[in-house]
């Protein structure tokens, strides 16, 4: 509790001088009881380096100073002298003294003259003690401990110099309260002004602090609403509606407790995602758990479902292979086994003939069914087929198979290569003498042994060297057969 004089003291100032035996004296204040009169005297200090201290001198008016009783002696540069006839006249004086026993001369002389009204003495201000309190909480101010020694107090006037802003319930009472606002971990300290008026205008202030301590409230966790979403999707989870109302959430942590197993993009995220997993018909349900926890380590939790719902996704029907060259007479198998549900199965196959000669199917209901290839000429013939799978969600898928049914031909016979050839020094000139007894050669292909190749009939080619080279002749006929024969060649100058 600080307290200070007001500004309306009464006072007067005298100069000093120790070397002029001279002190500057004033009255401070005087105080009347039932029986006598004291009067408070101060004056300025002596700035001699070899001061001793000082004495004050007392007569009544009509009577002379005994310098051998001084009335007061003391260091300090104010006394109260008591027990003053208030109905005499007293006259007052004081000297200094220095090390050596030496004293000045007398100050100037302050006369209290008799039946002087006494001073009004300031009120002392009491603003209560300092307080420690919790945030939100009803405080008390109290200044009725505040007192004035002769007139009494007027007035009270409470402000507040610091800390956070709050509203006093009234500034002019004695007593005044507000409510401690909300702080942070660290707290907040708020100091109070009281200023006390007596009747004679007199003022004197007081302070006091009241230290508001954090009360951490809890945090409350919100997961967010449950939820249903399709297999395959991308899921949020939202738990931003989480909130706490002093301090702050510090960290967020979600945890799978039920369902089928996901990973979560970041478990420390308030929205973290991931990925719904495949389900059957009768989907699946997971459950979530948020714990958030603020700066001050108190933490919350809540729960949150999300249902999966099956998406049912239609089959895919394979045909494997989806061509095929047959020949006519043989049995050919039309095969579904590869056709496939990414999620509850295939329920059924049917197979369906769509174009070309009419054909028997073993069994149309089966993956895998065989018909016999129809009799055909030269030119062939041309089948289609159209394979429906069905899953159990009623969804379908289709893959077709396409049928060339060729002539059961006599096996061909291969060519027979043969070449001669001419050499006339570094050019050879090769001529082609293959042959074929049941098609015709298309085409040649001549490695002439030097890294170089030809695929002309009977080509020419000069050679760069003069030494000998293997060369092969390639032929192959109409229908892919071939057949291969080489002979070494000299080439000389």
């Amino acid at each position: 509790m600080v307290r200070n004089f007001s500004k309306y003291s009464f006072k007067f100032s005298f100069l000093f001088w120790f070397t002029l035996f001279t002190l500057a004296f004033l009255f401070l204040g005087i105080i009347n009881s039932s029986a006598s009169t004291q009067v408070t005297l101060e004056w300025d200090p002596n700035s001699e380096p070899d001061l001793a201290g000082y004495r004050v001198f007392c007569r009544e008016q009509g009577q002379n100073y005994d310098y051998a009783n001084p009335s007061w002696e003391g260091t300090e540069t104010t006394c109260t002298i008591y027990d003053l006839d208030e109905t005499k006249t007293y006259f007052f004086v004081a000297r200094a003294i220095d090390t050596e026993g030496f004293q000045s001369g007398d100050s100037n002389e302050t006369c209290l003259e008799a039946g002087t009204t006494p001073d009004n003495q300031p009120p002392i201000a009491d603003a209560g003690p300092n307080q420690t309190v919790n945030e939100d909480q009803l405080v008390g101010l109290d200044g009725s401990n505040s007192s004035d020694a002769d007139d009494g107090i007027a007035s009270y006037y409470w402000v507040q110099t610091g800390g956070p802003s709050v509203n006093l319930s009234d500034p002019n009472g004695q007593q005044s309260t507000f409510t401690a606002p909300d702080v942070g971990a660290g707290g907040a300290s708020l100091t109070f002004e009281l200023t006390v008026v007596d009747n004679g205008g007199l003022e004197s202030t007081d302070s006091c602090v009241v230290n508001v301590t954090w009360l951490n409230e809890p945090p409350q966790a919100d997961a967010g609403t449950d939820q249903t979403v399709n297999e395959g999707i991308v899921v949020t989870l939202n738990g931003s509606g989480s909130l706490d109302i002093d301090d702050g959430i510090a960290s967020y942590l979600w945890t799978k407790i039920s369902g089928p197993t996901v990973t979560l993009s970041d478990p420390a995220s308030p929205q973290p995602t991931f990925t719904a997993p495949e389900v059957g018909p009768e989907g699946a349900s997971l459950k979530f758990s948020l714990t958030v926890t603020d700066t001050g380590g108190l933490p919350d939790t809540d729960s949150c479902i999300t249902n999966i719902s099956w998406q049912n996704e239609p089959p895919t029907a394979v045909v494997d292979p989806d061509y095929m060259e047959p020949i006519e007479g043989t049995l050919v198998s039309l095969d579904g086994a590869a056709s496939m549900d990414p999620d509850d199965g295939i329920a059924s196959h049917l197979w369906t003939q769509v174009d070309g000669d009419p054909v028997s199917l073993s069994d149309p209901t089966s993956a895998v069914t065989t018909f016999t290839a129809p009799k055909t000429n030269q030119h062939g013939k041309n089948l289609k087929f159209k394979l429906t799978v069905k899953d159990f969600g009623g969804l379908q898928g289709t893959a077709d198979s396409s049928i060339y049914v060729r002539q059961n031909e006599l096996p061909n016979n291969p060519p027979t290569a043969a070449f001669s050839d001419v050499i006339h020094k570094k050019v050879a000139s090769f001529n082609d003498n293959s042959s074929d007894t049941d098609g015709a050669i298309v085409s040649w292909f001549w490695n002439f042994g030097d890294g170089k190749t030809s695929t002309e009939r009977n080509p020419k080619h000069r050679y760069v060297k003069f030494r000998n080279y293997s060369v092969t002749l390639t032929v192959t006929d109409d229908k892919g057969a071939s057949n291969s024969t080489s002979k070494n060649v000299t080439v000389t100058n």
